[in-house]
């Protein structure tokens, strides 16, 4: 597998070639790049299969490296620094990123998903929807759709049409309004607690189950009691969650 890395720290080339040289060898690095420019360039010429790249350099974004490439024909693994917005955009486009400094587990486990994905490439979709997340905390807004990445490829849906998640051991499934139809995806159910955590109608009730508060019918006591959802679906409440759980349901 070919890859090139575009990134404007010297120290980010050095750790990615020490690990992929001990951990990776069918990582070929053909060409290194150290601004947006250099990285356009050398992609034309050698056409990698996977390129890591930087959110933040001199002379733009990595997010505006891709827009000027238009359809990406390799994967992408982001490297970024603590730059929040970038991670939720990425994030909501199901893509993938290493936070700096990078941690060598993490590198290998993303070339794992790059290699998996290497079919697939990256879909229009997932570009437009990284654009418009962006564009919507330019604007003090949050995204309204979001990327889910399941084993069959990216399936995109309104935040607002998500009634709840559950999980299922590493990964989770997501039930949608007005679809009896359930996805699997393979995200954990802790990074998306983090994701819609800047949204009023989410809440995690429970250690298996978060939930779109807008989409419940009732509160049933007991212990922690649980919910009943509007599709009819009972969710269990955390004993010490059932105080805030209310709280939230009545401020909607």
């Amino acid at each position: 597998m070919t890859a090139i890395i575009i990134d404007d720290e010297r120290e980010s080339h050095e750790v990615l070639h020490q690990v992929l040289t001990a951990y990776e060898p069918d990582i070929t690095i053909v060409a290194s790049a150290f601004c947006v420019e250099e990285g356009l360039k050398l992609i034309h010429i050698h056409h990698p299969q996977l390129v890591f790249l930087d959110i933040r350099m001199p002379d733009g974004t990595g997010f505006d490296l891709l827009k000027r490439i238009g359809k990406p024909d390799f994967q992408v693994i982001f490297i970024t620094a603590h730059d929040n917005h970038a991670q939720t955009a990425i994030r909501f486009g199901a893509l993938d990123y290493l936070l700096k400094p990078i941690p060598p587990d993490e590198l290998r486990t993303a070339i794992q998903r790059a290699r998996e994905k290497q079919q697939e490439k990256i879909s229009l979709q997932q570009l437009q929807i990284l654009w418009e997340t962006l564009q919507t905390f330019q604007e003090r807004k949050l995204p309204l759709r979001l990327g889910i990445s399941t084993s069959e490829g990216v399936l995109f849906h309104f935040v607002k049409d998500i009634v709840r998640l559950e999980a299922q051991q590493n990964y989770t499934e997501f039930s949608l309004a007005n679809s009896s139809k359930k996805i699997l995806a393979s995200v954990n159910l802790g990074e998306y607690e983090e994701q819609f955590k800047p949204y009023r109608e989410f809440m995690r009730v429970h250690r298996s189950h978060l939930i779109n508060l807008a989409y419940v019918q009732k509160y049933k006591r007991g212990d922690g009691g649980y919910l009943v959802m509007k599709d009819g679906e009972l969710v269990s409440v955390s004993k010490r969650l059932k105080d805030e759980v209310l709280r939230r349901l009545e401020g909607l």
